[in-house]
């Protein structure tokens, strides 16, 4: 069931299901929070750490036949198509997806997804997302784009609980850089449950940017 859900997350991000819409949302202060000690510094360096290892795979091998990719890869394959499939992992206790899509049989675009499973905080994926753009920006200078936007400013007033405007959809953070090979997208965002997105789409191959 776990890896139905999970799947069912990745093709909704690459466009293949309707988006969910927030009408079901929980009220404010319904979230159950566990708190369990979490070591937040060493998780986000585990999340930069897995998310540059992706973005150097894909970098390395971009534009590649599907087979010779495949073998540069670990993981459990979760759904195998023609064009995309899709390597199961974890990180901690959340869940991640790595979606690779080829056209032409050339690697084009692929997708890293961490998916929050328990709340180990308020603000911990937001602590994920600054620690990322951070490297990042370390790497590849300042991002192209920028943005925090704000859909609905209820807790705007209250740092605190930004991170629950994340996982209700009021809030999400995007950043982009543009390299010689690609395209790097960066994204926090949510719907229930808080989403980091790290996407890379390899600009010899033509794919739209």
């Amino acid at each position: 069931m776990l890896v139905h859900h999970l799947l069912c997350v990745l093709l909704l991000a690459l466009g293949a299901f309707p988006a969910r819409t927030l009408a079901d949302e929980p009220a404010p202060g319904s979230f159950l929070i566990p708190f369990d000690d979490v070591d937040e510094a060493t998780l986000q360096q585990e999340v930069s750490g897995q998310a540059l290892a992706f973005l150097k795979t894909l970098q390395s091998h971009g534009g590649q036949p599907q087979s010779a990719f495949r073998e540069a890869l670990g993981g459990t394959v979760g759904m195998d198509e023609q064009d995309k499939f899709v390597v199961l992992r974890n990180l901690a206790d959340h869940g991640v997806l790595e979606g690779y899509e080829f056209r032409h049989e050339s690697l084009v675009r692929g997708r890293y997804v961490l998916l929050q499973r328990p709340l180990n905080s308020l603000n911990e994926f937001i602590g994920y997302y600054s620690s990322l753009k951070q490297t990042l920006a370390a790497i590849y200078g300042e991002p192209l784009r920028d943005q925090i936007v704000w859909e609905n400013d209820l807790y705007q007033p209250v740092p605190d609980y930004w991170g629950v405007a994340v996982m209700m959809g009021q809030l999400h953070y995007h950043a982009q850089w543009e390299t010689m090979e690609g395209t790097i997208t960066l994204e926090l965002t949510g719907d229930r449950h808080s989403k980091l997105l790290v996407e890379y789409r390899v600009r010899q191959a033509g794919a739209e940017t």
